[in-house]
């Protein structure tokens, strides 16, 4: 099971940024999941909220008065890639506004780099396992009524082949039915110690998590 860090590891620096990101990796997890928007100014930045803590739409405003607004650095997207080539990322497009942007910055790089795309807005994924080769997830936060529905667009694309289920809608007869046409499937928004080694039992393949002390790893990076 891939462990992936829910927005960096957050205890001792702000989500969504090089320091977060930095700590998760050295208390163990394979991987990183984080936020793409883009600012006014046409910079993919990682951040998760629509608004700034000023309750201004982050799509009005420059990364630098974003960054103004949240009290640090926001990152972009390209300084994320260029400080970790070596980690598995698990990319969140918020909003379709930030796909193209990002697309470029991630064709650019190459297969080299480790990618999971996803994103609530399926057709933003659709494009990308269209047009990129990197590996790309349906986010789903509700229990379809029909899952072969629900992956039925999938099936021409080689690249989509991951469904990011919400705790909340973790079923094992879905599970099942996803891994039988072939997807892999991750999870997130487990809380508990419990929830998280129901994950393992179940056997998905990632799990998405804010808790390294329910999987095993540790709660605080060693001190450098």
């Amino acid at each position: 099971m891939r462990l992936i860090a829910h927005r960096g590891l957050s205890r001792g620096a702000p989500e969504n940024t090089l320091a977060a990101f930095a700590a998760a990796l050295s208390a163990g997890f394979h991987g990183i999941e984080t936020d793409l928007r883009l600012c006014a100014d046409g910079e993919v930045v990682l951040f998760h909220d629509r608004l700034s803590p000023l309750g201004e739409p982050v799509a009005s405003l420059t990364r630098r008065q974003l960054s103004q607004a949240a009290g640090y650095l926001v990152p972009t997207l390209s300084e994320a890639l260029e400080a970790f080539p070596d980690t598995f990322w698990n990319l969140e497009i918020k909003t379709p506004a930030a796909a193209p942007a990002a697309f470029a910055e991630i064709a650019a790089r190459g297969i080299e780099q480790q990618v999971l795309i996803t994103s609530f807005r399926h057709e933003v994924v659709l494009m990308a396992a269209e047009h990129l080769d990197a590996e790309c997830g349906f986010l789903i936060a509700h229990r379809p009524p029909a899952l072969n529905t629900l992956l039925y667009p999938a099936m021409p694309l080689p690249r989509l082949r991951t469904v990011v289920w919400d705790y909340e809608a973790l079923d094992p007869y879905l599970l099942n039915q996803a891994n039988a046409l072939g997807f892999r499937n991750f999870v997130y928004g487990a809380l508990t110690e419990y929830e998280h080694a129901l994950c393992r039992e179940f056997g998905v393949h990632g799990l998405i998590t804010d808790y390294p002390d329910f999987v095993g790893l540790k709660s605080e990076p060693p001190l450098q």
